[in-house]
């Protein structure tokens, strides 16, 4: 399975395995063989719906502010890659 890239519209986002990482409540939080898509042309990457829901569920992020407008949490299980993606600070 693959899917377009949104940035690009040249390349495929398909599923390969990354590590996670992010600060929450002034801790790291890392997490080794995460399923993430990535571009296969321009390297944009973006969380697997599943994999991040199940992380949000461990932490409880959903119940503790991170559900936002931005970035909501699904409910439903869903293939595919998800809305969110690493911060990256803009250059």
């Amino acid at each position: 399975m693959n899917y377009p890239c949104p940035r690009c519209g040249f390349g495929r986002l398909k599923p390969v395995r990354s590590t996670y990482i992010r600060g929450w409540e002034g801790m790291l939080v890392t997490k080794a063989n995460f399923a993430v898509w990535r571009c296969d042309h321009c390297g944009y990457t973006r969380y697997d719906r599943d994999a991040i829901a199940h992380l949000d569920m461990l932490l409880g992020m959903a119940d503790d502010g991170w559900e936002d407008e931005e970035y909501p949490v699904r409910r439903r299980r869903a293939e595919g890659p998800g809305e969110r993606g690493p911060h990256r600070r803009p250059a």
